[in-house]
């Protein structure tokens, strides 16, 4: 994220919401990407960093993720 305060608030953001919220926040990302990809296809996206942009949210999502299923397996 090009601005670092920003980055620091998708990060709380995203560390504040249980799993379902974070999955719901993944299907959000997930069709932006496919959206930003046809578009790019058809020569209509104009700032095609989005793409890149879109790909580490979903990884940071994605990780969140992992990390809430890691601390359910360690209280079992």
């Amino acid at each position: 994220m090009a601005n670092t305060k920003q980055g620091k608030q998708d990060r709380e953001e995203l560390s504040s919401l249980d799993a379902a919220g974070l999955q719901a926040r993944l299907d959000e990302e997930k069709k932006k990407q496919w959206a930003d990809r046809f578009a790019l296809g058809k020569r209509q996206l104009t700032n095609t960093a989005e793409l890149a942009k879109t790909r580490k949210r979903i990884a940071r999502i994605q990780t969140y993720l992992r990390q809430l299923d890691l601390k359910q397996e360690t209280n079992r």
